[in-house]
Parts: C-alpha cells; structure tokens; sequence
C-alpha cells in the first residue's frame, strides 16, 4: 500500500482546524443556506444523496498559497471539504468534483458567500497567485457585485 507521501497527499497529517477567522461551527451553519451542502439528515421526507454522517463538514487551514494550490491540484475531495487560506473559506460543492463555494471573512465580522469557482482552469502558473491575491484583496461591495 503506497503511504501519503508516495500518493503526493497535500495536507498535513494530524494538522488541527486553527483559523484566526472563522470557526467549525460558523462554516456548517453558513452551509445550511446552500441547497448542495446543507444537512437534510434529519429532515422527514426528504432524501440525502450525501448525508453529513458519510460526508461530514471538514475544514483545513492551508497556511500558504502554495498549499492552498496544491490541494486544489490534487482534486477528487468529497462534499463539504472547505479549505481555508486567511480569510477566505472555499467548500466542495460537488462529490469528488470541482466546484468551490467561496465565502470572505470581513474585518467587521461579515461573513459573505459569493462565488462559485472551478480551480482547474486557475491553477496554472502564475493564474491562481493572482485571482487569489485578487479575492484577498477585494472589499466587500466588490465581492457582492462580482467585480475584483
């Protein structure tokens, strides 16, 4: 069986959830307002293709852009993984897929879900640094309106 090095695994083995920004409990709340990654488990009649005690909300906190890259590189993540770099949190929204709900975290404590982006495309050289850069650094009319 190959280890985590030989697959080329990008996260850190025992790293605990530590974000400066937002919390666990913050991120699944803010889930339940998006139809894909909000928990029907418990809710009568209602089917859940992925119920959260098969696919439970998890978070890690990438502590470079580097790493950030380098997970979205190595895809294949189940529903409900979020990655977390500084103030940004980006979530699965698709099993074993590639579609990244993005929410900012504002100074004033706003929390702000905005975007829903596919890496693929971002992750050649030099691309993802920049669009990165520009979601770190867009206020928050900017990101309401799409426009940074």
């Amino acid at each position: 069986m190959l280890s985590l090095e030989e697959i080329g695994w990008p996260c850190e083995e025992g790293r605990v959830f530590d974000s400066p920004y937002f919390t666990m409990a913050e991120l699944e709340k803010k889930c339940q307002e998006n139809t894909w990654l909000k928990n029907r488990d418990s809710e009568q009649g209602i089917y859940a293709e992925y119920p959260t005690y098969d696919y439970s909300y998890t978070a890690y906190v990438c502590e470079s852009m580097d790493e950030l890259k380098h997970c979205f590189r190595f895809g294949n993540w189940s529903i409900r993984q979020g990655f977390i770099y500084k103030n940004l949190a980006f979530i699965n929204q698709v099993n074993a897929g590639d579609e990244w709900w993005t929410l900012k975290k504002f100074d004033d404590g706003k929390l702000l879900a905005f975007e829903s982006v596919t890496f693929e495309g971002f992750t050649k050289e030099g691309e993802f640094e920049k669009y990165i850069n520009r979601l770190l650094k867009a206020t928050y009319k900017q990101c309401r309106e799409l426009d940074y």
